[in-house]
């Protein structure tokens, strides 16, 4: 993921930094009007503040994050923005007490956290006055109005929150459910970390793979080896980093290097050409896709078979450019 200015200010300098998010939304709101179409036509409302506030504390019913004030003063929006907080005791009956008769309250969260939240608010009201996007839908919609009268600057200020709300979305810690604590998942997550070794001894039986003076690693985020072959550097690796984060959503991954580092680009190249679906160029690595119902040997044995598929087929066509 390309990182921004607005998410390295925010994750390096500030601990709290949804609230970045948040004012950063109240900034798109007041400054731009595409901003504001876009919510009065998913609010389905006839007016739309034109003036918004953060951070704003009231008497008895906690702090709102985002408050949109008519011309009377009145509070008419109210924008909760979330990520993987849980609700408070006030959010979300004491908050509507907050609104004018007509006003709306808005809950912004991401895609994954969207069913769970309306199940969870449902719990306590079912208001109609409630409503929720996705920080993703929002910024799209709003990216999509600025394209019928393009704004140069809102294009940008929109990129920079799109990467924080992504940066967010990946790195926050959702809440711990019963099914996240189930013993089973330790037994997975470690099984899934010893199929690693069984590839290892197996790679060091084969030819066309080096092992000299290179060793085995782990890190926070996996589990893996590294070796030598068809002139490439190599690392396989169970990572739940890369389980969670990229579209592929497998344990296991192949990056990739060239050892004399000249050329890495012809790397990335024809790893996409071979499978552009599960190729990313951050670095070049490849998640190898697993199949249910498949047994230790068989994922081993397919692994081992998909690791050498892509270093043949990347030496032969790199040796041919």
């Amino acid at each position: 993921m390309q990182e921004s200015l607005l998410s390295h200010i925010a994750s390096n300098f500030i601990k709290e930094y949804e609230n970045v998010a948040n004012s950063s939304i109240a900034y798109l709101l007041n400054k731009y009007l595409s901003a504001r179409t876009v919510l009065k036509s998913r609010l389905n409302t006839n007016d739309i503040p034109s003036h918004y506030e953060t951070e704003l504390s009231t008497k008895s019913n906690g702090r709102l994050d985002i408050v949109g004030k008519d011309a009377n003063g009145n509070v008419s929006l109210i924008i909760e923005g979330k990520f993987w907080a849980n609700l408070t005791d006030n959010q979300p009956v004491n908050y509507l007490k907050e609104l004018d008769e007509n006003g709306k309250l808005l809950f912004l969260a991401p895609d994954r956290r969207l069913s769970s939240l309306k199940i969870e608010i449902n719990k306590r009201t079912n208001d109609e006055r409630v409503s929720y996007l996705s920080w993703n839908e929002l910024l799209i919609l709003i990216e999509q109005e600025n394209n019928k009268n393009y704004d140069a600057n809102l294009a940008s200020d929109l990129t920079q929150l799109k990467e924080l709300c992504q940066k967010m979305d990946e790195e926050g810690m959702p809440p711990i459910s019963q099914s996240d604590l189930d013993p089973m998942n330790g037994k997975i997550a470690y099984q899934f970390a010893d199929l690693i070794d069984d590839c290892n001894r197996l790679f060091r039986n084969l030819p066309d793979y080096n092992f000299e003076r290179l060793k085995t690693t782990s890190s926070k985020d996996g589990y893996g080896f590294y070796f030598k072959a068809f002139g490439f550097g190599c690392q396989l690796c169970f990572s739940s980093y890369d389980w969670f984060a990229k579209d592929s959503h497998t344990p296991y991954w192949l990056y990739l290097w060239d050892e004399a580092f000249e050329e890495d680009k012809k790397i990335y190249h024809f790893l996409n050409i071979f499978d552009t679906e599960n190729s990313y160029n951050d670095y070049a690595s490849y998640g190898i896709l697993l199949q249910t119902g498949m047994d230790k040997n068989q994922i081993v044995n397919h692994i081992e078979q998909t690791v050498r598929e892509v270093l043949i087929y990347l030496n032969e066509n790199i040796q041919k450019s």
